[in-house]
């Protein structure tokens, strides 16, 4: 996966954004309100899809209000896209342009394909966060930059 890329979205690229969460877990994209957060990380510039050459195959919600650091927000990639190094390489250009020290996520505890694919890209686990969710505690990973 040589030719992946990110562009930032714009309001044009809005349904297609909201269909890769939606697909991803329609009840979750509803019950979250995404269509409103992903609206806003538009028109702050901050969505980014993930491009392999021309096609969409995913998007990223990255911004700088983690402590004045980097941070993942979201990142969506499509199923028939993942265990393919996208998300890897997705990862590794975001750390690239990054503007602070460090690069944060977190993900849910029971995520653990997420917990997998940054353990892969050699981010070190931060900690927990218990009381976000209900599903669980919210665990957080950075990458030096």
């Amino acid at each position: 996966m040589e030719n992946i890329r990110l562009r930032k979205a714009t309001s044009k690229d809005r349904a297609i954004v909201a269909d890769f969460d939606y697909s991803l877990d329609k009840d979750e994209h509803i019950k979250l309100h995404r269509i409103e957060k992903i609206t806003k990380a538009i028109s702050n510039e901050e969505c980014f899809l993930i491009l392999i050459d021309k096609q969409e195959v995913g998007f990223v919600i990255f911004d700088y209000r983690f402590f004045d650091q980097g941070r993942i927000e979201l990142i969506i990639i499509d199923e028939k896209y993942r265990r393919k190094g996208v998300g890897g390489k997705t990862f590794d250009i975001i750390r690239e342009q990054s503007k602070s020290d460090k690069v944060f996520t977190s993900t849910n505890n029971s995520t653990t394909q997420m917990q997998r694919a940054l353990t892969k890209a050699n981010f070190t686990f931060a900690g927990k966060l218990y009381g976000l969710d209900e599903g669980g505690p919210e665990v957080f990973y950075y990458k030096n930059i």
